[in-house]
């Protein structure tokens, strides 16, 4: 059985053959997606919330914002794993529904979990956040200032979610792989698959009125880690149209208009989530707003 010591050391060179990712959807294909997600809602959700897609759409640049090593290296450091979850490094291993947890497995398989990511529970930690800031609105509706958190705690949330769905932030291979010889091939494809929804122009309105946008039932965690898994099972498809992205053919469009899609279901079904289930949401008795 190989030893611990040594699966980290081949992680190692595994990780320092691959670039490291930049962002994706680029700030724009973020936007667009993110308006689309707010724009789906159902009526059910609160009016400003379903009016205020710009606002929405503002606040999902943040996190690549925050992405500046030279100007603030302690929040590089804390942000930058919050944008992905590279499957193939935890050995086929149960992923657990807590960050704590997690981290303690990515011990026992000696790798470093910032190096794994932690796109999952950044998705569905905001996800509480929001739900949460919600139940703080049906108590007190016309209270601004708690509007305005709902605009940051969703516009945050639309870029995680929308992160995990472009299956190259769901694998190690997010910037190229390496060919039988030892040379890297499609260094790149990561911008040429993060720029191509910005590219298209794709609409808002819509991508909004061609997603079904449903709450998620039970335990959220495994909603999340459910496309995580699926956007890991992209990167071959990903890589076979390496040739079809940049231009753009019809069947590159296709793909595009898929995943921008289920960007866009995947981060509306997580408000219209959060919306729901902040009714059972019993907030402190000393809680004056």
């Amino acid at each position: 059985m190989q030893s611990t010591t040594a699966r980290a050391a081949a992680f190692a060179i595994v990780l320092c053959l691959y670039s490291v990712p930049s962002q994706a959807w680029w700030g724009n294909g973020h936007g667009i997606l993110t308006q689309a997600a707010v724009l789906a809602q159902p009526q059910e959700v609160p009016a400003f919330f379903r009016n205020g897609a710009a606002q929405v759409a503002h606040m999902s640049f943040d996190p690549d914002i925050a992405k500046n090593r030279a100007a603030a290296p302690h929040l590089y450091d804390g942000e930058f794993p919050e944008h992905f979850f590279d499957l193939e490094l935890l050995e086929g291993a149960d992923v657990p529904g807590k960050r704590h947890d997690f981290i303690a497995l990515c011990e026992s398989l000696g790798v470093a979990s910032d190096k794994v990511g932690y796109a999952p529970y950044a998705i569905t930690e905001y996800t509480e956040r929001l739900m949460v800031a919600f139940a703080e609105h049906r108590k007190w509706p016309d209270k601004q200032m708690i509007q305005a958190k709902i605009f940051v705690y969703a516009g945050v949330l639309a870029h995680y979610a929308e992160d995990i769905v472009q299956p190259l932030h769901a694998t190690i291979y997010y910037d190229g792989r390496i060919g039988e010889g030892g040379e890297k091939m499609h260094a790149g494809i990561h911008e040429t698959v993060d720029s191509v929804i910005e590219r298209l122009e794709m609409h808002p309105a819509q991508l909004a009125a061609s997603v079904t946008v449903a709450p998620f039932e039970g335990d959220l965690f495994e909603a999340v880690i459910s496309q995580a898994y699926e956007s890991n099972g992209q990167v071959d498809r990903v890589y076979d149209l390496s040739g079809s992205l940049d231009p753009v053919t019809e069947q590159g469009r296709y793909f595009a208009r898929e995943r921008a899609n289920r960007a866009v279901a995947f981060t509306a079904s997580l408000y219209l989530t959060a919306w729901q289930q902040s009714e059972s949401v019993r907030l402190p008795g000393w809680l004056e707003r």
